[in-house]
């Protein structure tokens, strides 16, 4: 056999081999929800407040062989080893009203994750410059990504409970408020 066939075969293999991160990002309607509940959430995280589907909605990467990005439930394509990041954010991208998911909990189904753990990373990134427009943009050698991530341990479908906490812009003390704490239950499925 040519060497370099055997070598072409071998890494072919190995990357086949390597865990694929799947990135889900979460989108709250914070407006909706400031609609909705006008005296604010739970101010107890371990007892947030329940709300529909109608308010979140989910996209992820990696989706050959996925399908529900844009809905409150999704089907993933993954395998065993792989890694699943969550990232929520609110309809304003964080800036006058944010959201931080603190909690991921499973509450029926196949065990498809192993434990959820915050992780923050600091990288390169850019960013846009002011004026006209936001080119060119600005290169910086740190920023900060957060995200709560676990590994896939098996195909399946799990229930879960995310919890978030919204903050919103108190314009009077020109500074950010707990507005309260909230959990809805999406459905994941991991096919492999």
């Amino acid at each position: 056999m040519d060497s370099n066939l055997k070598n072409a075969e071998v890494l072919e293999a190995a990357l086949n081999n390597v865990a694929q991160i799947t990135n889900i990002q979460i989108i709250i309607d914070t407006d909706k929800i400031q609609n909705d509940f006008p005296n604010g959430g739970s101010k107890d995280s371990a007892n947030p407040t329940g709300i529909g589907h109608q308010y979140q909605y989910m996209v992820g990467s990696n989706l050959t062989g996925s399908t529900g990005s844009g809905t409150a439930d999704l089907v993933i394509n993954a395998l065993v080893g792989d890694v699943v990041r969550f990232n929520a954010v609110s309809e304003y991208d964080n800036f006058n009203s944010a959201v931080i998911m603190y909690n991921v909990q499973k509450f029926g189904g196949s065990n498809v994750f192993g434990d959820f753990t915050s992780k923050v990373f600091t990288a390169p990134g850019v960013q846009p410059s002011v004026g006209v427009s936001p080119l060119p943009v600005q290169f910086v050698n740190t920023m900060t990504y957060w995200f709560y991530q676990a590994d896939v341990i098996t195909s399946g479908t799990e229930q879960y409970n995310i919890s978030f906490a919204l903050y919103t812009l108190d314009r009077a003390s020109a500074a950010m408020k707990l507005f309260g704490y909230f959990v809805w239950d999406p459905t994941i499925i991991v096919k492999g």
